[in-house]
Protein backbone atom coordinates (compact mmCIF):
# COMPACT_ATOMS: atom_id res chain seq x y z
CA UNK A 1 0.00 0.00 0.00
CA UNK A 2 2.59 2.70 1.00
CA UNK A 3 5.50 1.58 -1.96
CA UNK A 4 2.24 1.59 -4.74
CA UNK A 5 0.26 4.54 -3.32
CA UNK A 6 3.35 6.70 -3.50
CA UNK A 7 4.24 5.82 -6.93
CA UNK A 8 1.00 6.24 -8.37
CA UNK A 9 0.45 9.30 -6.56
CA UNK A 10 3.65 10.84 -7.90
CA UNK A 11 3.14 9.27 -11.41
CA UNK A 12 -0.58 10.33 -11.64
CA UNK A 13 0.13 13.89 -10.23
CA UNK A 14 -2.60 12.69 -7.41
CA UNK A 15 -2.59 14.23 -3.82
CA UNK A 16 0.46 17.00 -4.66
CA UNK A 17 2.69 15.92 -1.88
CA UNK A 18 0.19 16.08 0.73
CA UNK A 19 -1.41 12.22 -0.16
CA UNK A 20 1.84 10.62 -0.56
CA UNK A 21 2.81 12.04 3.05
CA UNK A 22 -0.27 10.74 4.84
CA UNK A 23 0.60 7.86 3.37
CA UNK A 24 4.17 7.73 4.89
CA UNK A 25 3.12 8.81 7.86
CA UNK A 26 0.31 6.14 8.26
CA UNK A 27 2.96 3.59 7.24
CA UNK A 28 6.16 4.92 9.66
CA UNK A 29 3.38 5.02 12.46
CA UNK A 30 1.85 1.34 12.25
CA UNK A 31 3.20 -0.28 9.78
CA UNK A 32 6.79 0.38 9.79
CA UNK A 33 6.78 -0.35 13.52
CA UNK A 34 5.06 -3.76 12.80
CA UNK A 35 7.42 -5.11 10.59
CA UNK A 36 10.65 -4.74 12.74
CA UNK A 37 10.28 -8.60 12.82
CA UNK A 38 8.37 -9.69 10.02
CA UNK A 39 10.60 -11.39 8.52
CA UNK A 40 13.38 -12.49 11.34
CA UNK A 41 11.88 -15.87 10.86
CA UNK A 42 12.04 -16.47 7.42
CA UNK A 43 15.80 -15.62 7.98
CA UNK A 44 16.48 -18.23 10.75
CA UNK A 45 14.62 -21.15 8.78
CA UNK A 46 16.44 -20.56 5.77
CA UNK A 47 20.17 -21.53 7.36
CA UNK A 48 18.22 -24.84 7.29
CA UNK A 49 20.06 -27.25 4.82
CA UNK A 50 16.49 -29.45 4.50
CA UNK A 51 14.67 -26.98 1.91
CA UNK A 52 11.56 -28.67 3.48
CA UNK A 53 12.20 -26.97 6.85
CA UNK A 54 12.51 -23.62 5.28
CA UNK A 55 10.10 -20.61 6.14
CA UNK A 56 8.02 -21.40 2.45
CA UNK A 57 8.59 -24.34 0.35
CA UNK A 58 8.63 -22.00 -2.78
CA UNK A 59 12.04 -20.58 -2.71
CA UNK A 60 11.13 -18.31 -5.11
CA UNK A 61 9.03 -16.69 -2.30
CA UNK A 62 11.84 -16.75 0.72
CA UNK A 63 13.71 -15.11 -2.07
CA UNK A 64 10.93 -12.34 -2.10
CA UNK A 65 11.11 -11.83 1.87
CA UNK A 66 15.11 -11.61 1.34
CA UNK A 67 15.27 -9.09 -1.53
CA UNK A 68 12.00 -7.15 -2.03
CA UNK A 69 9.91 -6.89 0.71
CA UNK A 70 13.39 -6.28 3.33
CA UNK A 71 14.38 -3.27 1.20
CA UNK A 72 10.77 -1.92 1.43
CA UNK A 73 10.73 -2.27 5.22
CA UNK A 74 14.07 -0.10 5.16
CA UNK A 75 16.83 -2.95 5.67
CA UNK A 76 19.74 -3.86 3.39
CA UNK A 77 18.84 -7.46 1.72
CA UNK A 78 19.35 -10.15 3.55
CA UNK A 79 19.91 -8.28 6.35
CA UNK A 80 18.47 -10.57 8.61
CA UNK A 81 20.03 -13.70 6.95
CA UNK A 82 23.58 -12.42 6.33
CA UNK A 83 23.63 -10.04 9.44
CA UNK A 84 21.43 -11.18 12.54
CA UNK A 85 21.42 -14.67 11.92
CA UNK A 86 24.58 -15.97 10.81
CA UNK A 87 26.43 -13.06 12.52
CA UNK A 88 25.47 -12.07 15.49
CA UNK A 89 23.23 -15.21 17.05
CA UNK A 90 26.04 -17.44 15.68
CA UNK A 91 28.94 -15.14 17.68
CA UNK A 92 26.08 -14.81 20.71
CA UNK A 93 27.22 -10.92 21.52
CA UNK A 94 31.22 -12.39 22.08
CA UNK A 95 34.52 -11.20 20.94
CA UNK A 96 33.16 -11.67 17.15
CA UNK A 97 29.58 -10.14 17.06
CA UNK A 98 29.86 -6.97 15.02
CA UNK A 99 26.63 -5.79 16.63
CA UNK A 100 28.25 -6.49 20.35
CA UNK A 101 28.59 -4.24 22.54
CA UNK A 102 30.38 -5.73 25.82
CA UNK A 103 33.77 -4.39 25.01
CA UNK A 104 32.73 -0.63 26.20
CA UNK A 105 30.57 0.98 28.86
CA UNK A 106 27.52 1.13 28.24
CA UNK A 107 26.31 4.61 28.64
CA UNK A 108 24.78 7.99 26.39
CA UNK A 109 27.82 8.93 25.05
CA UNK A 110 29.44 5.66 23.71
CA UNK A 111 25.43 4.55 22.32
CA UNK A 112 26.22 7.86 20.25
CA UNK A 113 29.40 6.67 18.41
CA UNK A 114 27.51 2.83 18.76
CA UNK A 115 24.70 4.44 15.79
CA UNK A 116 27.13 6.39 13.97
CA UNK A 117 29.24 3.04 13.33
CA UNK A 118 25.91 1.18 11.96
CA UNK A 119 26.66 2.33 8.42
CA UNK A 120 29.90 0.96 8.39
CA UNK A 121 28.38 -2.09 10.32
CA UNK A 122 25.76 -2.84 7.38
CA UNK A 123 27.82 -1.92 4.36
CA UNK A 124 31.49 -2.68 5.34
CA UNK A 125 31.62 -4.77 8.74
CA UNK A 126 29.41 -7.40 7.59
CA UNK A 127 30.98 -7.97 4.36
CA UNK A 128 34.28 -8.25 5.65
CA UNK A 129 33.61 -10.67 8.42
CA UNK A 130 32.41 -13.46 6.22
CA UNK A 131 35.22 -12.99 3.79
CA UNK A 132 37.27 -13.54 7.26
CA UNK A 133 35.50 -16.59 7.91
CA UNK A 134 35.59 -17.90 4.91
CA UNK A 135 32.15 -17.39 3.36
CA UNK A 136 33.35 -15.18 0.60
CA UNK A 137 29.94 -15.97 -1.75
CA UNK A 138 28.12 -14.38 1.06
CA UNK A 139 30.27 -11.75 1.65
CA UNK A 140 29.84 -10.98 -2.57
CA UNK A 141 26.04 -11.39 -2.45
CA UNK A 142 25.90 -8.78 0.70
CA UNK A 143 28.21 -6.26 -1.22
CA UNK A 144 26.46 -6.42 -4.74
CA UNK A 145 22.88 -6.54 -3.05
CA UNK A 146 23.72 -3.25 -1.25
CA UNK A 147 25.21 -1.54 -4.37
CA UNK A 148 22.11 -2.29 -6.21
CA UNK A 149 19.83 -1.05 -3.48
CA UNK A 150 21.70 1.94 -2.87
CA UNK A 151 21.54 2.29 -6.45
CA UNK A 152 17.63 1.98 -7.14
CA UNK A 153 17.49 4.89 -4.33
CA UNK A 154 19.52 6.51 -6.01
CA UNK A 155 17.50 6.54 -9.34
CA UNK A 156 14.82 6.71 -7.63
CA UNK A 157 15.19 9.94 -5.77
CA UNK A 158 16.65 10.90 -9.27
CA UNK A 159 13.57 10.85 -11.09
CA UNK A 160 11.09 11.76 -7.77
CA UNK A 161 12.86 13.40 -4.90
CA UNK A 162 9.90 13.02 -3.21
CA UNK A 163 9.34 9.50 -3.71
CA UNK A 164 13.04 8.61 -2.88
CA UNK A 165 12.97 10.43 0.53
CA UNK A 166 9.67 8.55 1.22
CA UNK A 167 10.40 5.68 0.00
CA UNK A 168 14.27 4.88 0.69
CA UNK A 169 15.86 7.55 2.34
CA UNK A 170 13.77 8.20 5.46
CA UNK A 171 12.70 4.52 5.87
CA UNK A 172 16.27 3.08 5.11
CA UNK A 173 18.06 5.77 7.90
CA UNK A 174 15.45 4.95 10.34
CA UNK A 175 15.31 1.96 10.20
CA UNK A 176 19.04 1.32 10.52
CA UNK A 177 20.13 4.66 12.87
CA UNK A 178 17.07 4.55 15.61
CA UNK A 179 15.45 1.00 15.01
CA UNK A 180 18.38 -1.00 14.77
CA UNK A 181 20.45 0.85 16.24
CA UNK A 182 18.40 0.58 19.06
CA UNK A 183 17.67 -2.44 19.49
CA UNK A 184 21.22 -3.96 19.09
CA UNK A 185 22.41 -1.89 21.85
CA UNK A 186 19.50 -2.27 24.75
CA UNK A 187 19.01 -5.83 23.94
CA UNK A 188 22.62 -6.75 25.22
CA UNK A 189 23.36 -4.06 27.14
CA UNK A 190 23.38 -5.57 30.57
CA UNK A 191 26.10 -8.35 30.70
CA UNK A 192 27.06 -10.54 33.90
CA UNK A 193 30.64 -11.18 33.32
CA UNK A 194 31.10 -12.25 37.18
CA UNK A 195 31.38 -16.10 35.95
CA UNK A 196 33.57 -15.26 33.28
CA UNK A 197 30.95 -16.05 30.22
CA UNK A 198 29.41 -13.05 29.26
CA UNK A 199 28.51 -15.08 25.70
CA UNK A 200 25.64 -16.94 27.54
CA UNK A 201 22.70 -15.69 26.41
CA UNK A 202 21.65 -16.30 30.20
CA UNK A 203 24.47 -13.66 31.43
CA UNK A 204 23.36 -11.23 28.51
CA UNK A 205 19.98 -11.23 28.21
CA UNK A 206 16.96 -10.52 29.34
CA UNK A 207 13.27 -11.52 30.33
CA UNK A 208 10.77 -8.46 30.84
CA UNK A 209 7.50 -9.48 32.97
CA UNK A 210 5.00 -7.06 32.02
CA UNK A 211 3.97 -5.98 28.58
CA UNK A 212 4.25 -2.48 27.13
CA UNK A 213 1.11 -0.73 28.53
CA UNK A 214 -1.97 -0.08 26.06
CA UNK A 215 -1.47 3.54 26.09
CA UNK A 216 1.81 3.62 25.18
CA UNK A 217 1.37 1.69 21.67
CA UNK A 218 0.59 3.47 18.37
CA UNK A 219 -2.83 3.70 17.51
CA UNK A 220 -4.05 0.73 15.66
CA UNK A 221 -1.42 -1.54 16.73
CA UNK A 222 -3.44 -2.08 20.23
CA UNK A 223 -4.31 -6.24 19.75
CA UNK A 224 -0.24 -6.79 19.16
CA UNK A 225 0.76 -10.26 20.07
CA UNK A 226 2.10 -10.49 23.42
CA UNK A 227 5.83 -10.27 22.55
CA UNK A 228 5.45 -7.34 19.95
CA UNK A 229 7.87 -5.46 21.85
CA UNK A 230 10.41 -8.81 22.39
CA UNK A 231 10.70 -8.62 25.91
CA UNK A 232 11.55 -12.28 25.95
CA UNK A 233 15.03 -12.14 24.55
CA UNK A 234 16.40 -14.43 26.34
CA UNK A 235 13.76 -16.91 24.76
CA UNK A 236 14.86 -15.79 21.63
CA UNK A 237 18.54 -16.59 21.62
CA UNK A 238 17.42 -20.14 23.34
CA UNK A 239 15.29 -20.67 20.51
CA UNK A 240 15.50 -18.71 17.48
CA UNK A 241 13.13 -20.49 15.57
CA UNK A 242 10.15 -19.85 17.96
CA UNK A 243 7.92 -17.22 16.47
CA UNK A 244 6.81 -14.44 18.49
CA UNK A 245 3.55 -15.73 19.86
CA UNK A 246 3.81 -17.90 22.78
CA UNK A 247 7.34 -17.13 23.73
CA UNK A 248 5.96 -16.41 27.68
CA UNK A 249 5.42 -20.24 27.29
CA UNK A 250 9.11 -21.00 26.66
CA UNK A 251 10.23 -18.63 29.80
CA UNK A 252 10.46 -20.85 32.42
CA UNK A 253 12.58 -23.53 30.92
CA UNK A 254 15.18 -20.69 29.95
CA UNK A 255 17.97 -20.05 32.34
CA UNK A 256 18.49 -16.14 32.58
CA UNK A 257 18.58 -13.82 35.74
CA UNK A 258 18.70 -10.97 34.27
CA UNK A 259 14.78 -11.10 34.90
CA UNK A 260 13.03 -7.59 35.40
CA UNK A 261 9.50 -6.74 36.93
CA UNK A 262 9.04 -3.97 34.14
CA UNK A 263 8.07 -3.15 30.76
CA UNK A 264 10.30 -2.48 27.33
CA UNK A 265 9.67 0.91 27.54
CA UNK A 266 10.90 1.88 31.20
CA UNK A 267 13.86 -0.61 30.67
CA UNK A 268 14.70 1.01 27.51
CA UNK A 269 14.62 4.48 29.52
CA UNK A 270 16.24 3.23 32.59
CA UNK A 271 19.26 2.51 30.12
CA UNK A 272 19.82 4.91 28.43
CA UNK A 273 19.43 7.42 31.42
CA UNK A 274 21.76 5.36 33.92
CA UNK A 275 18.95 5.16 36.13
CA UNK A 276 19.92 1.78 37.87
CA UNK A 277 17.85 2.22 41.15
CA UNK A 278 14.75 2.04 38.07
CA UNK A 279 16.34 -1.30 37.24
CA UNK A 280 17.36 -2.29 40.66
CA UNK A 281 13.58 -1.84 42.33
CA UNK A 282 12.45 -4.39 39.42
CA UNK A 283 15.18 -6.74 39.65
CA UNK A 284 14.28 -10.27 40.25
CA UNK A 285 17.60 -12.16 40.39
CA UNK A 286 16.65 -15.72 40.83
CA UNK A 287 13.02 -15.72 39.45
CA UNK A 288 11.29 -18.80 39.51
CA UNK A 289 8.48 -18.96 36.52
CA UNK A 290 5.04 -20.79 37.87
CA UNK A 291 5.43 -24.50 36.79
CA UNK A 292 9.35 -24.35 36.24
CA UNK A 293 12.09 -26.78 37.40
CA UNK A 294 13.89 -26.12 40.29
CA UNK A 295 17.50 -25.73 38.13
CA UNK A 296 19.74 -23.25 40.10
CA UNK A 297 19.29 -20.01 37.49
CA UNK A 298 22.53 -18.58 38.56
CA UNK A 299 25.33 -19.11 41.32
CA UNK A 300 25.05 -15.71 42.12
CA UNK A 301 21.28 -15.54 42.71
CA UNK A 302 20.37 -16.47 46.26
CA UNK A 303 23.11 -13.59 47.13
CA UNK A 304 21.82 -11.12 44.95
CA UNK A 305 18.37 -11.87 46.20
CA UNK A 306 19.78 -10.52 49.44
CA UNK A 307 21.50 -7.27 48.49
CA UNK A 308 19.76 -3.66 49.28
CA UNK A 309 18.72 -1.72 46.17
CA UNK A 310 21.69 0.68 46.82
CA UNK A 311 23.77 -2.71 46.45
CA UNK A 312 21.72 -3.54 43.27
CA UNK A 313 22.14 -0.50 41.56
CA UNK A 314 25.76 -1.00 42.11
CA UNK A 315 25.87 -4.32 40.99
CA UNK A 316 23.91 -3.70 37.66
CA UNK A 317 25.89 -0.56 37.24
CA UNK A 318 28.92 -2.72 36.85
CA UNK A 319 27.30 -4.79 34.15
CA UNK A 320 27.15 -1.97 31.84
CA UNK A 321 31.09 -2.11 32.09
CA UNK A 322 33.25 -4.03 29.46
CA UNK A 323 33.65 -7.84 29.98
CA UNK A 324 35.99 -8.01 26.91
CA UNK A 325 39.31 -6.41 26.66
CA UNK A 326 40.52 -4.86 23.18
CA UNK A 327 42.82 -7.77 23.10
CA UNK A 328 40.07 -10.47 23.15
CA UNK A 329 38.32 -8.86 20.92
CA UNK A 330 38.16 -9.48 17.37
CA UNK A 331 40.28 -7.33 14.92
CA UNK A 332 37.27 -5.73 13.44
CA UNK A 333 36.85 -3.20 15.48
CA UNK A 334 39.73 -2.03 14.24
CA UNK A 335 39.07 -1.98 10.30
CA UNK A 336 38.46 0.56 10.39
CA UNK A 337 38.71 2.36 13.82
CA UNK A 338 36.28 4.57 13.93
CA UNK A 339 34.01 5.22 15.46
CA UNK A 340 35.18 2.76 18.65
CA UNK A 341 38.38 5.09 18.83
CA UNK A 342 36.43 8.02 19.92
CA UNK A 343 34.53 5.81 22.82
CA UNK A 344 35.53 6.03 26.46
CA UNK A 345 35.62 2.12 26.83
CA UNK A 346 35.67 2.17 31.12
CA UNK A 347 37.18 -0.43 33.38
CA UNK A 348 36.42 -3.77 33.12
CA UNK A 349 34.20 -6.23 34.57
CA UNK A 350 35.62 -8.84 37.46
CA UNK A 351 35.52 -12.17 37.11
CA UNK A 352 34.58 -13.63 40.50
CA UNK A 353 34.87 -17.03 42.28
CA UNK A 354 31.39 -18.82 41.86
CA UNK A 355 29.44 -18.85 45.10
Amino acid sequence: IHVGGVLYCRMNNVGGWGVPLMLHMWYMGSAFVTAINDLHYVAHYQVSNNQKSHMFRSELMNGFCRYVLEPCQGFIPEFWLNHHVLIHHKESNGPDDIQGVTFFERKFYNFIWFVADLPLQWYVRGPVHHIKNGSSKIAMEMIIGCVIYLGVGVKLTMWDPLSGALLFWIPHIVRMMCFNAMNEYVQHALVDGRSGQPEAPANNSFLLLHPIEGDDIAFGLKDRPDNFEERWHAVHHNFPHKGMLGQDKLAPSVRCNLVFDTSMTQFKMALLTGDMMTLAKAWRPGYTFEGAKNAKVSPFAESDQKLSLEEKSKLLKSFLLPAYSLEEMGDWIEKPRFPFNCMELGPMQKVIKQM
